[in-house]
């Protein structure tokens, strides 16, 4: 693993070495960040290497939110790098052509002045040829010679706009060429060579102009040379640069790319196994809820039968036999049939919580204001005989099951009207708000960001004590004796169910004799198709 790191961290000791001192300063910071970040794929790593328990696959070393944010950082980073580098890539390419055509400008000035300083001796010679032999056939070379010149200066004159310096040096050039030019035409012409003296002079003066020409010329020649040398030594420099900006970003695409591949691959293996697991757990699931089916196609055949019978017969002998048995006998019989009275309820609550743990029908938008007027319709007797007060704000509509969000108001409403406070009206106050997952206790990571409609049923009952805010969900379980209230303990159970199948929460405060808070915890957004 070790061996890894250091081969990850080799980019960014090129990076050093090629970025000179401080200039990438941000890109070795990074890579240093990266390295460091790198040595969480040491679990995938072992994975291979060993066989681990599903426990320990699962166990992440980076949470969900962490692997986003380091997901999201280097991609942005990534992108910020190779645009950044890609924007200096793009100005040092400019500069490099830049340059190049600078050098190729200076060698283009260099030539040209050794054309013309060619030109100028071809010039010469061809006139002095002229004059001492006499010969007219040097005349035409002369003459072809002298229109050269004008041309070569203006070249060099487009060449060196831009430098001020050499301009000046070339107009200082353009006014010896021509005079020069004037007295190399002077001596071709045939008048002139008849008149020594004339001859002389001119041939004086051409001589002159022609050593300044000369020194003009050897002078902007060196200014060229010395550009030339300047010019190629930046061109190169940027050339150099270009090469290293090629790797550079060559070597951050290899970097980020191997980080996200690292990252995916133990992404991908860790799912593998979260597969694997949640397939055992769906098996299992499935093998529970085939052997609550089998309970509950027992409880509804097998076991009513037997508790009708008793029932009738214990019926049948207190009907019939009152007079006839004794005191204690009778007493007997009407525990019996108390008894199996409980039995059956018993067993019905027992099927309609099997009937909420298979759902088996399709969601649809469910109108929560219409659920709460169904279960106060279907609680109307129980909330007339107790002259309970129910007021509910507007509620939402979600994506549900009908028939089990009006058993859960039903139960929940049921509830608080039970368990009021002796000579005390029944006070019931339902309020619906939205909070963010993350403030829900024990929400799902995958939850954590989805907003929830909370629904509080408030009530002014009997309350119960803290400890009890979490047994009271559990299937029987009963914080009264049932010569206090009547039930079996599987309502709030029932209830909780339900919120489950809406992959919601339910919880319950209360302070003893002080009243209940129900707060049911329901999605906004559909989670169930």
């Amino acid at each position: 693993m070790t061996y890894c790191i250091h081969l990850l961290n080799l980019p960014l000791f090129i990076l050093i070495y090629l970025s000179g001192n401080n200039k990438l300063k941000i890109l070795r910071t990074y890579f240093h960040i990266l390295s460091i970040l790198i040595q969480d794929v040491d679990f995938s790593l072992k994975a291979r290497s060993m066989k681990l328990s599903t426990a320990s696959l699962l166990n992440r070393s980076l949470s969900e939110q962490q692997l986003s944010i380091i997901t999201r950082f280097l991609f942005g980073i990534s992108l910020i790098l190779i645009i950044a580098l890609s924007y200096s890539y793009n100005e040092i390419n400019e500069e490099l052509v830049n340059y190049s055509k600078k050098v190729s400008q200076t060698q283009q000035v260099i030539g040209n002045l050794n054309r013309l300083s060619s030109v100028v001796y071809e010039t010469s010679y061809s006139a002095n040829s002229y004059i001492f032999l006499k010969d007219t056939v040097y005349v035409n070379k002369t003459l072809a010679a002298n229109k050269k010149i004008s041309k070569i200066t203006r070249s060099i004159d487009s060449l060196i706009s831009d430098n001020g310096p050499q301009n000046k040096r070339l107009i200082f050039l353009k006014a010896h060429a021509d005079k020069f030019s004037d007295h190399i035409r002077r001596l071709a012409r045939p008048a002139t060579v008849v008149n020594p003296g004339a001859v002389t002079a001119l041939y004086r003066k051409k001589n002159l102009e022609t050593d300044s020409i000369v020194k003009l010329i050897g002078e902007m020649n060196n200014v060229e040379d010395q550009l030339l040398y300047t010019r190629v030594q930046s061109r190169d420099n940027y050339m150099k640069q270009v090469y290293q900006y090629n790797w550079i970003i060559m070597l951050v695409a290899i970097v980020f790319l191997s980080s996200a591949f690292v990252l995916l691959d133990r992404e991908l293996r860790r799912n593998k196994f979260y597969r694997i697991d949640l397939e055992n757990k769906i098996e299992n699931l499935n093998r529970s809820n085939s052997e609550l089916e089998q309970f509950a196609y027992v409880a509804s055949h097998d076991l009513q039968e037997p508790l009708r019978k008793i029932r009738s017969f214990s019926d049948r002998l207190v009907s019939r036999h009152r007079t006839e048995v004794p005191e204690e006998v009778f007493q007997a019989l009407v525990k019996i049939d108390n008894s199996a009275q409980r039995m059956q309820h018993l067993i019905n609550d027992l099927l309609s919580f099997s009937r909420i743990v298979r759902i088996g029908t399709n969601p649809k938008l469910v109108s929560l204001g219409t659920v709460m007027n169904d279960a106060k319709s279907n609680l109307s007797e129980m909330i007339t005989e107790n002259k309970a007060s129910i007021s509910s704000e507007t509620l939402p509509s979600i994506e549900g099951y009908n028939s089990q969000l009006v058993q859960l108001f039903q139960n929940l409403l049921s509830n608080s009207i039970k368990y009021h406070r002796e000579n005390v009206r029944p006070v019931i106050r339902i309020t619906h708000r939205l909070v963010e997952g993350r403030l829900i206790p024990g929400t799902k990571p995958s939850q954590q960001d989805i907003v929830f409609h909370q629904i509080k049923f408030a009530d002014n009952g009997i309350g119960f004590k803290k400890e009890f805010a979490d047994k009271i969900f559990i299937i029987f379980k009963r914080l009264h004796a049932r010569t206090e209230f009547s039930g079996t303990g599987i309502g709030l159970a029932i209830c909780k169910r339900v919120v489950s199948n809406h992959n919601g929460y339910i919880f319950a405060e209360s302070t003893e004799g002080e009243g209940s808070n129900f707060y049911i915890y329901l999605p906004s957004e559909s989670l169930l198709t």
